[in-house]
């Protein structure tokens, strides 16, 4: 599901605890909707990650290059878990 997509899905005071809720603003979380160009570090993605309970993901985000170099870095750098 696209920002665009959950974000409208919710009423409009849903929109502002999400954004409260997530360390931003509704004016933000707007131009994230409603533009190509702005883009998240990814903290606050994380956190909007968090806020939605599951229904949106990072590959949801529009994330800054660095953001997603970071992102990146991170998918490839798991520490690997032993087995039980």
């Amino acid at each position: 599901m696209s920002f665009k997509t959950y974000y409208l899905s919710l009423a409009v005071a849903d929109r502002a605890d999400f954004a409260a809720q997530a360390g931003t603003t509704t004016g933000l979380c707007h131009q994230l909707a409603y533009t190509d160009s702005k883009r998240v570090e990814l903290g606050l993605a994380d956190a909007m990650v968090a806020v939605s309970n599951g229904r949106l993901s990072l590959d949801d985000i529009p994330l800054t290059d660095r953001a997603q170099f970071q992102r990146e870095v991170r998918a490839t750098n798991q520490p690997k878990q032993q087995e039980a």
